[in-house]
């Protein structure tokens, strides 16, 4: 019998005490196919063999959750039939956003059955009570096993199902226990072909691991319509919804929500809410830079601090909401092509706000905030800057440039330093300046 990882589904045949996939110290065990000689016929829904040309696919109605940036994140509502794996670290409020979104649906649309498997119905009172999820039509079941799951599906007939989480849930006719390989891959081919056949919509809540990714096996991932993260740090309030699989709309997608006392609240505009007071004096090390979440341009505030270390250790580098990696690059190039020596200096950069940002339009910012803060003078006006920087100093264009001086001129933005190498867009009452090389760059950007 072959070996295979409760934790990412390796197969070996044979034991080992560490996984060979994941790394993990006694994750294998035996896979037992017992049922392999006498396993029924599985179909998907019983759909008859057509040609592609007979097929007519309808308009999808989606149907809104009552929170608008989720709507906006999964493409404009929930599809019937679809299914969401919903992730996030523990107590990043994965439990508090779906009874919201319950709340809203049952509120509007329907019956909704919230089925909790970490807490009892007690537990999940209190925190519909803080949050004011009151909706006679929000049904809730405190349950792990699979068919007592479907038998209140069959008796409420919801129009949203919440299964949080996918862990904890086990069918009885399948050996190992709840949140094992096998487990998970049964519970949830069920729970899919359910929500497929009533044409409802499914949340499945599932574990994330240290590294930051679904637990178990990819083969979940696979099967569901779309996966969304819940990110944010329990020092913040600041939650970041993002979406990384949706076959019903685009992916890399985020929504902004602020974590407070009565649950979640939506933040509709990002920049604002990221800029704080935009009206205060220039300082050295400070300049604003529009990136990109998603299709959505966020204007952020990237700030830089860049001191002495007096000959005393290993100079310092050190970042916030950006990619470390990213930013030792940028170093390098501005040591080799502006003849800027910061070597012997501590570097430390960070984005305002909270935001955390993996996006490569940052190269530029990066570097006149070093330079800005290095030389201890102030970008003069309200200046911006974007752009993508080559190893060899060359600016190369980014993405959806227009909507990003669009959303940096409606917050005050005077002057934007941009690629050359993009179609520059002509916006009214902002400068925008095209440069080829991050020499011209800087040369364009002007200094108090």
């Amino acid at each position: 019998m072959p070996f295979v990882c409760e934790q990412c589904g390796h197969r070996s045949v044979k034991w080992f005490g560490r996984c060979p996939g994941c790394g993990q110290w006694d994750s294998l065990t035996e896979l037992r196919d017992d049922a392999a000689a006498g396993a029924p016929d599985v179909t998907w829904l019983g759909e008859e063999l057509r040609s592609i040309s007979d097929i007519d696919v309808g308009d999808v109605e989606r149907t809104p959750c009552g929170l608008s940036e989720v709507d906006r994140l999964l493409g404009g509502g929930l599809v019937p039939g679809g299914v969401v794996l919903f992730g996030g670290e523990p107590g990043i409020g994965k439990s508090t956003l779906l009874l919201q979104l319950a709340e809203s649906m049952a509120c509007s649309v329907g019956k909704v059955l919230y089925i909790s498997g970490e807490e009892s119905e007690g537990q999940v009172k209190l925190r519909a009570s803080r949050i004011g999820a009151t909706s006679d039509r929000l049904f809730v079941l405190s349950e792990q096993a699979l068919h007592r799951m479907m038998a209140a599906v069959e008796q409420v007939e919801p129009v949203v199902l919440i299964v949080d989480s996918i862990q904890t849930t086990a069918d009885e006719r399948v050996a190992g226990e709840a949140g094992s390989v096998k487990q998970l891959r049964e519970v949830s081919s069920a729970l899919i072909q359910l929500t497929k056949a009533k044409g409802m919509t499914t949340f499945l809540v599932g574990h994330i691991t240290k590294e930051g990714a679904f637990a178990g096996p990819k083969t979940v991932e696979h099967l569901v319509d779309v996966a969304i993260y819940l990110e944010g740090s329990r020092t913040e309030d600041v939650r970041m919804l993002r979406s990384v699989k949706n076959r019903f709309g685009a992916t890399n997608e985020v929504a902004v929500f602020q974590m407070t006392e009565a649950g979640l609240v939506e933040i509709e505009d990002p920049s604002r809410f990221f800029l704080g007071e935009s009206d205060r004096p220039a300082q050295p090390g400070s300049i604003y830079v529009p990136v990109l979440e998603g299709t959505r341009p966020i204007l952020v505030e990237l700030q830089a601090l860049v001191s002495p270390t007096g000959g005393y250790g290993v100079p310092q580098r050190r970042c916030t909401g950006l990619d470390i990696n990213r930013v030792l690059l940028m170093l390098a190039v501005m040591e080799k092509h502006l003849d800027v020596h910061i070597g012997s200096a501590d570097v430390y950069l960070s984005l305002a706000g909270g935001l955390d940002v993996r996006e490569r339009g940052t190269d530029l910012g990066v570097i006149a905030a070093v330079l800005s803060s290095f030389r201890n003078r102030a970008l003069a006006g309200r200046t911006a800057a974007v752009g993508e920087v080559g190893l060899s100093g060359e600016v190369r264009p980014v993405r959806r440039l227009k909507e990003r001086l669009s959303e940096a001129r409606e917050l005050g933005i005077e002057r934007m330093i941009v690629p050359r190498a993009s179609r520059l867009p002509v916006i009214k009452g902002l400068e925008v300046v095209g440069v080829e090389r991050v020499s011209e760059a800087i040369t364009a950007l002007s200094f108090e």
